[in-house]
């Protein structure tokens, strides 16, 4: 009787220990995998994040390109800012229109760059990779995908805002919150697949999610303390009232 044993042969790979297996990719992770994109300027950027946000998260992972994203999405974030800041200033009247046009986009514009170094800084004390230009592409392209959501809901806020009448002011103040609201939510959805995006393709953080989370907080602060202490237009004077105090507080006087 032979005892030569058959070698037992192993049906997979075993799990590098302190790793989880690779899961399955989610569909939205195949679709940005198969997306492709050819950068042709700054006007073609805002293409890219509308239908091809796989190619643009593996440029900004690659640092392809990162000049011309920092213009392209600078601009759209400015022009959407710009619109949706006129459709804001209609609500208050026609004076209040090209003040509320200049004010919005100062206030999206200033809150990215107060807020840059911070995001820089965190990501990069938790071992993200990330050069400083990357980091401003990452925060611009948050800027402009939070753009493309006011442009496309710019039609509807201005819809009502010049068919209601004048005692409708809440029903518009809590419209154009929910638009905001969702514009930098989403804004902050489209980098927070890039990151998860970036780290099933490559196995290397581009950011730190939890670090990404926390800071997308302070920077909704610092834009609503902003907006709130850059206060409206004195048409008797012309000047900007500011007004000092924490933004909560003078929300609650309303």
């Amino acid at each position: 009787m032979s005892t030569e044993l058959d070698p037992i042969l192993p049906s997979s790979q075993p799990t590098p220990y302190g790793r989880e297996p690779i899961a399955a990719p989610r569909p939205w992770v195949t679709r940005w995998e198969s997306d492709t994109f050819a950068l042709a300027g700054p006007l073609s950027v805002g293409g890219g994040l509308l239908r091809a946000q796989g190619a643009v998260a593996r440029d900004l992972f690659h640092g392809r390109g990162l000049n011309t994203y920092i213009s392209g999405c600078g601009l759209l974030m400015v022009f959407a800012s710009l619109l949706y800041g006129a459709i804001l200033g209609s609500v208050a009247g026609a004076g209040q229109v090209v003040y509320a046009a200049v004010k919005f986009p100062v206030v999206i514009v200033g809150a990215c760059a107060i807020c840059l170094p911070s995001f820089f800084v965190f990501q990069a004390l938790t071992g993200a990779r990330l050069t400083f230009k990357q980091a401003l592409a990452a925060v611009l392209m948050l800027g402009a995908a939070a753009g493309l959501i006011l442009l496309g809901c710019a039609p509807i806020a201005w819809f009502f805002s010049v068919s209601t009448t004048e005692d409708s002011q809440a029903f518009l103040g809590l419209m154009h919150a929910v638009v905001i609201a969702l514009s930098t939510t989403f804004g902050f959805h489209f980098i927070a697949r890039t990151h998860r995006y970036v780290a099933w393709k490559h196995g290397e953080r581009l950011f730190d999610g939890r670090v990404l989370a926390l800071w997308f907080g302070l920077l909704v602060l610092v834009a609503a303390q902003m907006a709130s202490f850059i206060g409206p237009l004195d048409p008797d004077r012309g000047l900007v009232d500011t007004q000092r105090g924490f933004f909560l507080t003078a929300l609650f006087e309303v």
